[in-house]
C-alpha cells in the first residue's frame, strides 16, 4: 500500500491524506477504478504534448499552433500547461509557449532545464512576447531573465498587468501589490460629450 501511495503522491498537489483517500476510493469502487482507467487510456491515446509550443495536442491538433486565425506575431509565455489552458479559456488571440516551470536556482532549475531555447527558436524581430508568468519570486526571476534575453531579439517584450484584483479591498492589500498598482496605473478615458 505504501508503494502505491508514494506513486499517487507524485501527482502535483496530492499529499499523504489525499493519496490515501484516492487509494481507498479506487480500492472500494470498481466503477471508479474503471472510470480512472478510462481516463488514463484516453489521455494515452488522444493527447500528447505539442512539439512547438509545449501545450497539449488532442487528436494531433494543438489549439494554438494549428489555429491559423491566431495572431502569429504575438506569443504569450507561461510557466505551466494549466496557465496556458487558462489563457486559452480567456480567448487570448495569439500563440502560447509553455516553459514547463520557472527558474529556481535553489532547486537547481536553470534556463537549460526549461523550454527557453525552444522559445528562442520561435522568435524574430516581428514578434511581440507577452510574459504571463506568476507573480512569485521565481516567476519574477524568470520574467527578468527572459526580458533581458529577448529585448534585442523581438519587436516588443511586455508583461501582464499586476495590481489590485477586482473585488480587492485596499485595506487588505499588501504593500508591494498596492505599490505595483500605483506604479502601473493607467489613465481613464473621458467619455465623449454628446
Amino acid at each position: 500500500m505504501n508503494e502505491i501511495l508514494e506513486l499517487i503522491k507524485q501527482l502535483d498537489g496530492v499529499g499523504n491524506k489525499a493519496a490515501k483517500k484516492i487509494f481507498f476510493e479506487l480500492l472500494t469502487s470498481s466503477q471508479k477504478r474503471e472510470t480512472f482507467q478510462k481516463v488514463i487510456d484516453t489521455i494515452s491515446k488522444d493527447f500528447k504534448i505539442c512539439e512547438r509550443c509545449y501545450f497539449y495536442k488532442k487528436n494531433n491538433l494543438c489549439a494554438f499552433c494549428d489555429d491559423k486565425t491566431r495572431e502569429q506575431n504575438l506569443i504569450c509565455v507561461v510557466s505551466y500547461l494549466s496557465d496556458a489552458q487558462k489563457i486559452l479559456d480567456n480567448n487570448f488571440k495569439g500563440l502560447v509557449h509553455v516553459l514547463n516551470g520557472e527558474l529556481n536556482f535553489n532547486k537547481n532549475i536553470k534556463p537549460e532545464n526549461l523550454k527557453i531555447d525552444k522559445l528562442f527558436d520561435r522568435i524574430n524581430k516581428e514578434i511581440e512576447v507577452l510574459l504571463a508568468l506568476n507573480l512569485t519570486f521565481e516567476g519574477e526571476v524568470t520574467a527578468g531573465y527572459l526580458a533581458s534575453e529577448l529585448k534585442n531579439r523581438v519587436k516588443k517584450v511586455s508583461r501582464i498587468a499586476r495590481g489590485i484584483p477586482l473585488g480587492g479591498v485596499i485595506d487588505y492589500i499588501d504593500d508591494e501589490t498596492l505599490l505595483d498598482a500605483i506604479q502601473n496605473r493607467k489613465s481613464l478615458k473621458k467619455k465623449e460629450q454628446e
